[in-house]
């Protein structure tokens, strides 16, 4: 359509956001700081030939719509969703020149090519899988071609017919290229959905002075030891926190049972909180654990209460190595020996939104761009994170023995768990974890509250 093609409507178009405003209410409204007006706001410079845009009906004013194709058959413009942490609206002054020279190389291989980048909250009320499906039911003409979402998301969004599969599609260059934990974080029902541009996880760091020979490999070791360990023991939004959940899955834990129903081992969990039982009559960790969801408030407590091991995220060791003292690393601590350590992964990934086969060729041009081997490697670098195609982790780890050890990791990470009710199983884990950990119940009352709680 050609850009002075849209000036007819734009009078149907007002009445009909009037309309759309009595319909939906309050509903787009401000509801959160993103969704304030100019909040979301084209980034990346619109060729002239490839301008036309329209103010959003019912959603923020400065929404853009991807370009259409015109009728001189022009490659069509593309619109790219993102969240700020990965824009040139980030705090981070690295992060923005990346996204900026990455969207530069790709107009400069593809000139017939305009990009339109619009920010989003990470999540939530007005993040962007909140308006893909706002936007499918209310304004579909808005979508992007392509969006970054989180890979915790990309169960709901696949089921939701949000995204496209990318198998057989993509350069296989790139998908043979992938590291097994990056094809699991992106894979749901055995399709390739999203292409993660980096992972993170968690493991321990320890205290030479206090396990001086061997690291900390079992809760065995840390009790015997009589050290203090620290992890973020409150989890996030209600959900069960990354270090109970890997201990519960490294011992053999299920989610669903053979029908795909949500199923909890009462064994597995009872021996995970027994363990914290324990611990916790030792004063090995204590209540204010359950009050910390994130690593970043748990650091400071490190040296603070001498703790003999402590969770660190790969990002946090690889910006704090330099300055540890004493200070080796090892995998998160499981129950017995013939348990397989298990971290659990997350990330940003990749989707392709379009249903215009016309647009799909170029939206996936886009996305291969920001997975080539040279940009990867300079994403994980600026992010400190674990990049996703072998070709850059050789080039990132160089002879590091830590990288190695990140390899092994790896082989056995799991992202964030997709099975159907996950919510509720990961809530309930989290309420047995924080009532045995502040003392409310024991090991074997907190177990069978989640058994209940699951049979009701």
């Amino acid at each position: 359509m050609k850009h002075n093609n849209y000036r007819p409507y734009l009078h149907i178009l007002a009445a009909l956001s009037l309309t759309l405003v009595v319909v939906l209410g309050m509903a787009c409204q401000s509801n959160s700081p993103a969704e304030t007006p100019g909040a979301d706001q084209e980034l990346a410079t619109s060729s002239p030939t490839l301008q036309p845009t329209l103010a959003t009906i019912g959603f923020s004013p400065t929404l853009v719509a991807g370009v259409e194709s015109s009728d001189e058959g022009e490659s069509p413009g593309l619109t790219l969703w993102t969240v700020e942490e990965i824009s040139q609206r980030s705090a981070n002054e690295d992060i923005r020149a990346f996204v900026e020279s990455s969207l530069r190389r790709f107009r400069r291989d593809n000139p017939n090519l305009n990009v339109e980048v619009v920010v989003k909250k990470a999540s939530g009320k007005g993040g962007v899988l909140d308006f893909l499906r706002t936007a499918r039911e209310v304004a579909p003409s808005i979508l992007p071609d392509v969006a970054i979402i989180n890979a915790a998301e990309l169960d709901q969004a696949f089921s939701e017919d949000l995204v496209r599969p990318l198998d057989d599609r993509l350069d296989r260059a790139i998908v043979q290229d992938l590291l097994s934990a990056a094809r699991r974080m992106g894979t749901i029902d055995e399709a390739l959905v999203g292409l993660p541009l980096g992972m993170d996880m968690q493991h321990i760091i320890y205290n030479t002075q206090v396990f001086t020979e061997t690291a900390p490999m079992l809760w065995t070791d840390i009790i015997s030891q009589n050290t203090r360990y620290l992890f973020p023991a409150k989890g996030v939004n209600g959900q069960v926190n990354d270090a109970t959940l890997a201990q519960y899955l490294s011992a053999g834990g299920r989610l669903i049972d053979e029908q795909g129903n949500p199923k909890i081992d009462d064994s597995v969990l009872r021996t995970v909180l027994t363990t914290y039982q324990k611990a916790r009559e030792a004063g090995l960790i204590d209540s204010t654990l359950a009050d910390i969801s994130t690593l970043e408030e748990l650091w400071p407590l490190y040296g603070e209460r001498q703790a003999g091991l402590v969770q660190v995220s790969v990002r946090q060791y690889l910006l704090e190595r330099e300055s540890l003292l004493n200070v080796d690393y090892g995998p998160i601590p499981v129950q017995t020996l013939e348990s397989t350590p298990i971290s659990i992964v997350h990330g940003w990934v990749l989707v392709l939104v379009t249903e215009d086969e016309a647009r799909q060729q170029a939206a996936l041009t886009l996305i291969e761009t920001f997975l080539a081997t040279p940009t990867i490697v300079t994403w994980n670098r600026i992010n400190q994170t674990i990049p996703t195609r072998d070709s850059a982790f050789q080039e990132l780890a160089g002879d590091d023995p830590y990288w190695v050890f990140l390899r092994n990791q790896l082989n056995n990470a799991q992202p964030e768990p997709r099975v159907r009710d996950y919510e509720l199983i990961g809530r309930l884990l989290q309420q047995a974890t924080e009532q045995v950990i502040r003392g409310e119940a024991t090991a074997d009352q907190a177990t069978s509250a989640v058994v209940d709680a699951l049979t009701q």
